[in-house]
């Protein structure tokens, strides 16, 4: 019988170190833009306190709402395609 990994969360995101999946992804960025500048270590600074900001705004805020206000920014979404926020009715 082959054993597999089961996550405590149905939607729980693969974690790295005590990260998870994409609070590392804004810690790497950091680090990345630190490399390319030859500024490693404040990049790593500076993405450490990104992912920390974002962890902040992830964790006080029901589910989705990073989403929901990048929709309302427009930032996010499916632009054309559903109307905007604020149309009360849609005429054919």
């Amino acid at each position: 019988m082959q054993r597999y990994y089961v996550p405590k969360y149905v939607n729980a995101l693969p974690q790295i170190l005590w990260w998870e999946l994409d609070e590392f992804l804004i810690f790497l960025g950091g680090v990345i833009v630190g490399i390319w500048t030859n500024h490693a270590f404040l990049g790593a600074f500076v993405g450490v306190i990104l992912s920390r900001q974002y962890m902040k705004l992830k964790y006080n805020k029901q589910p989705g709402f990073l989403f929901a206000w990048l929709y309302s920014k427009g930032l996010w979404g499916k632009k054309g395609l559903v109307p905007e926020y604020w149309v009360k009715e849609l005429m054919e």
